[in-house]
């Protein structure tokens, strides 16, 4: 069986690039052998040892394998999902260019760090890395713009996980819930944090909700441990994206401090999803907040400069008008057939 390698950040207990693979995996682990190349080789192993999906059904590399991208039993590679832009998986992309192999650079963003204006040469090598791709598309429509700056066309793919399927969870809820997924690196002011929760917990309790907190890797879950939050978590799950979009696909709403995916699988699912940027002052190119208001729901997004109007009675009127037919077109809940179609697409051209 022919080879395929799939470059990212991957490995590492992270829900959402765990679910980019598994979607990824779904659609082309029939077809091919596939090939996970990590960052932490030995963390890669010790999970195929361990029997964990789909490390333990895949072969694993460390990302500076190079030869792999020569060996003629490999198709290609495809370097996508996240935010990784140019340069991440540099030397197997330049290995499979340089052999003629298939190039996938796919749900990837692309920002202002990769133009340079008044330097010709440095936009040229952007436009030559990014145009030697057999397939190139960009998650975020603000990324189209960029790229036409930098001179290549893109075409516009919505993120991986909206394609991923569900998968019943072992989990039995006494009653309604609300999901709550707090990110570590971007909730470093702790009155802040707990007085965002405190907000939350007073929609839910005027609503007769439970919380359910569910941590998107490690750092996420010592945090919540730390906040003292730990009696609404649910942990460990972080190789469980499946399982993961499953219970948000179950709640009433979801609020995401800091995370992507947590908004990506609530969106699949059509449940209303609040995004809390603890970071920033106001509209930015994050994704977080991309997602939101290229959807047009930006008023579901709530930087440092919102963050006063966060309160019972916004979270109320908004998940209102949510839940009211009409008032969003919801253009997302296509995007799992149209990631599908996308991937049948990337078949053929694998396969050619």
């Amino acid at each position: 069986m022919k080879k395929l390698v799939i470059r990212g950040y991957y490995g590492n207990g992270n829900c959402g690039d765990e679910a980019l693979l598994q979607t990824m995996h779904g659609f082309y682990s029939s077809a091919f052998q596939i090939v996970v190349s990590v960052n932490k080789l030995e963390s890669a192993l010790s999970l195929q040892k361990q029997g964990v999906f789909p490390y333990k059904s895949s072969e694993v590399c460390g990302s500076l394998h190079r030869g792999l991208l020569a060996n003629r039993e490999t198709v290609g590679m495809i370097l996508g999902g996240g935010g990784l832009g140019l340069g991440f998986g540099w030397d197997q992309y330049m290995f499979a260019w340089r052999n003629n192999k298939k190039i996938i650079h796919a749900g990837v963003h692309i920002t202002g760090e990769f133009y340079k204006d008044s330097d010709e040469s440095f936009n040229q090598v952007s436009r030559n890395f990014l145009a030697a791709a057999d397939w190139f598309s960009v998650r975020h429509r603000h990324s189209i713009a960029m790229c036409s700056k930098i001179g290549v066309k893109a075409r516009y793919l919505p993120d991986w996980a909206f394609a991923l399927p569900v998968e019943p969870a072992n989990f039995v809820p006494h009653r309604d819930y609300v999901v709550v997924v707090i990110r570590s690196d971007t909730n470093k002011d702790r009155d802040l944090t707990l007085k965002t929760f405190e907000t939350i917990q007073g929609y839910a309790s005027k609503n007769a909700l439970d919380i359910v907190i569910i941590p998107f890797d490690g750092s996420d879950e010592n945090m919540t441990k730390r906040l003292g939050l730990d009696s609404h978590m649910l942990g460990k799950m972080y190789f469980e994206p499946k399982k993961v979009k499953s219970i948000i696909s179950h709640s009433k709403a979801v609020f995401s401090l800091g995370r992507y995916h947590p908004l990506v699988f609530a969106m699949a699912s059509d449940v209303p999803v609040f995004s809390i940027d603890a970071l920033r002052q106001d509209r930015s190119d994050d994704k977080t907040c991309l997602q939101l208001t290229e959807e047009g729901l930006e008023d579901f997004h709530f930087p440092l400069n919102r963050l006063n109007q966060f309160n019972v009675d916004s979270i109320s009127a908004l998940v209102q008008n949510y839940n009211t037919q009409g008032k969003y077109t919801k253009r997302f809940l296509s995007y799992g057939e149209e990631v599908t179609s996308a991937a049948l697409e990337i078949s053929e051209i694998l396969a050619s």
